[in-house]
């Protein structure tokens, strides 16, 4: 005898309407014209806050490593120019306070750390103020004497700041200040005045 069970009817799978499936899209639509702008500044602004990062973080090394060897240390662009830091950096044991790396033999200069450049057009680090230190190849420098202060090459207050920018197009989109006291502290400040003659304050 054949068993019979109402429970086991098969039922039928309902699918999407064309009406539907058009309403769904143009929601997802605005939703992402809603999106995509906020997703490109986050974008930038992690691409600052990740720049500004390293470049903290290598000054404050190029201080601990003055501390800790007791010698002066520089951090010094690559390349010359007031806004050239984002062609790449170097950190130095720097014995002849001049602000020069010199990569041959037996040289009294020590490679600490470096940086390559970044990719053109996007990132610049450059000068925060009027009188940025450099050195005689025109390179920007932070020097740090043997007990950590940020000094100029004669030993005078080397207290300075730069500019890390993010730019889109050839349009600025997101800036930081970076900013060095005479007794080496360093600190970040996210700068909305665009106040780029200013020092840190």
């Amino acid at each position: 005898m054949a068993l019979h069970n109402s429970s086991l009817i098969s039922r039928r799978v309902r699918g999407f309407t064309l009406v539907e499936l058009l309403v769904t899209l143009v929601v997802i639509g605005i939703l992402a014209i809603i999106a995509i702008p906020n997703l490109s500044d986050f974008l930038v602004r992690a691409q600052r806050q990740q720049v500004a990062s390293e470049f903290t973080t290598a000054i404050a090394l190029a201080r601990s490593e003055a501390v800790k060897r007791g010698v002066p240390v520089t951090l010094a662009a690559v390349a010359p120019g007031t806004e050239a830091l984002q062609g790449g950096w170097r950190v130095f044991v720097d014995p002849n306070r001049n602000g020069l790396f010199d990569s041959s033999s037996g040289s009294s200069t020590t490679l600490v750390a470096q940086r390559e450049a970044y990719e053109a057009s996007e990132v610049f680090i450059g000068r925060r103020g009027t009188s940025p230190l450099q050195n005689s190849d025109g390179a920007l420098v932070v020097h740090f004497d043997a007990i950590g202060r940020a000094t100029t090459f004669n030993g005078a207050s080397g207290a300075t700041g730069f500019t890390v920018s993010v730019w889109r197009g050839g349009v600025q989109k997101s800036k930081e200040a970076i900013c060095i006291g005479w007794a080496g502290r360093v600190r970040s400040v996210d700068d909305k005045a665009d106040n780029e003659s200013g020092g840190c304050g």
